[in-house]
């Protein structure tokens, strides 16, 4: 159910200022990466995206197959997406009377020299090439992270100290950075930028948007999440085995990323051109610290929230083992715990853990054909609100370890469950509207 309240609030185009196109309660926009190819593809995307009717569209580079060039440059982009872009001077039919299509730039962008045709079809904030913009409760800092970029593409680079400074100026609630290369990826066609590892969290950004690689992937790294939103159309690309901090991976449609945010909480789902929802992740303003209860002995423990630390040593210094988590197959060792998954930790006594982090009241878990060890939420779930994709995958009782293996109705905050599933799928957990 989504309220929207729309005023205008008044237009600033300063260089290093946001522009305040105006305030709403709550907003609902859609992310596409790696679209601008003209075909079937495109059209299913860009059709999924208007049935969803945006408030704008972000977009997370490749704008322009292959080469960034005047002559493509329409028919990739105009032609599906002209009615959010204003001004609009294409041959498609009419713009918007305000624009609400905001791209970011790729490495496609910049193989014609200077990026020019894409710099002249869109009339954008700032330099263009980096800029930022405010709706609702979302500050937006679009990146160039493209080497070719004259001001640079390193944390301490001109463009780099522009972020950490605009992100430290910010008084909105969210503060969303995207780009296009992606700082951690499974994908095997590109894989991970480390150059574009920049402190975003310590500047105080609420997520980070990428595409580059022709996939789907989300990822926890540094207490901070990562999307790779790169099947907007052109092609799909492999996945590769996991990087550390994977959660959910997709490569088997087309699709966008669809975001609702308001003062208190913030929605990410992916979704394909077929209207399957593939992964759905919330962020809500804490308002509390869950805590961790754990009894003498071997405990099914999981992490409640979003952590600046996950590593076990700071979560837990009073265990007496490491951590182990289950793949389907072995148990393996892990220094740092992540939310969604389920860990064996040992302690000599019983006692309390708070956890101290942004709480988690949607997440999506992967699970594999056979016994799991899932994590859960920041706060109580019945089991019977936790939906199976697909539907009627699990194939036995939640339990839990208390001395023993005792099945359960109630997933509880910082506890960990063993589930049997039928076969390879998501479990969707969140607190019933």
């Amino acid at each position: 159910m989504r309220v929207h309240h729309l005023f205008l609030c008044g237009i600033v185009l300063c260089l290093f200022h946001p522009v305040i196109l105006y305030s709403q309660g709550s907003i609902h926009f859609a992310v596409i990466g790696d679209y601008g190819l003209a075909g079937q593809a495109e059209l299913d995307v860009s059709n999924l995206v208007k049935s969803w009717n945006p408030d704008f569209i972000i977009t997370v580079g490749d704008n322009n197959y292959e080469y960034g060039e005047a002559s493509t440059i329409d028919a990739n982009i105009g032609q599906y997406y002209h009615q959010f872009i204003y001004p609009y001077s294409g041959s498609y039919g009419s713009g918007d009377t305000l624009n609400r299509f905001f791209p970011a730039m790729g490495n496609h962008e910049w193989l014609t020299p200077g990026a020019t045709p894409y710099l002249n079809y869109f009339t954008l904030p700032g330099n263009e090439r980096y800029y930022d913009f405010v709706r609702g409760p979302v500050h937006f800092y679009v990146v160039d992270s493209d080497s070719s970029d004259p001001d640079g593409h390193t944390a301490t680079s001109t463009q780099g100290t522009w972020l950490q400074n605009a992100l430290s100026s910010s008084t909105e609630q969210w503060k969303l950075v995207y780009f296009h290369h992606p700082p951690y990826c499974s994908g095997t066609r590109h894989g991970s930028s480390p150059y574009m590892r920049w402190p975003f969290r310590q500047w105080g950004a609420t997520a980070i948007l990428t595409g580059h690689e022709h996939l789907y992937e989300r990822l926890l790294e540094d207490s901070l999440v990562y999307f790779v939103n790169g099947l907007g159309g052109k092609s799909v690309y492999p996945i590769g085995a996991p990087v550390a901090g994977s959660q959910v991976r997709f490569n088997g449609d087309y699709g966008a990323m669809l975001v609702d945010a308001n003062s208190d909480s913030i929605t990410f789902q992916f979704i394909t051109r077929a209207g399957v929802v593939i992964d759905t992740y919330t962020i809500r303003v804490p308002h509390y610290t869950p805590t961790v209860t754990h009894a003498s002995g071997w405990n099914l423990i999981s992490v409640p929230a979003v952590v600046p630390d996950g590593r076990k040593m700071t979560l837990f210094p009073t265990a007496i083992s490491n951590a182990f988590r289950f793949d389907s197959v072995n148990y393996i060792q892990e220094d740092t715990l992540y939310p969604g998954l389920g860990y064996w930790i040992k302690f000599d006594s019983t006692g309390m853990v708070s956890v101290a982090g942004d709480s988690i009241f949607t997440d999506t878990v992967d699970v594999q054909l056979g016994w799991n060890m899932i994590g859960t939420i920041s706060v109580p779930i019945d089991i019977s609100s936790i939906i199976q994709e697909p539907a009627g995958i699990v194939d036995s009782k939640y339990y839990e370890f208390n001395a023993g293996y005792v099945p359960t109705g109630i997933l509880l905050p910082g506890r960990a469950y063993w589930v049997k599933a039928s076969q390879s799928g998501k479990l969707i957990l969140s607190v019933p509207h």
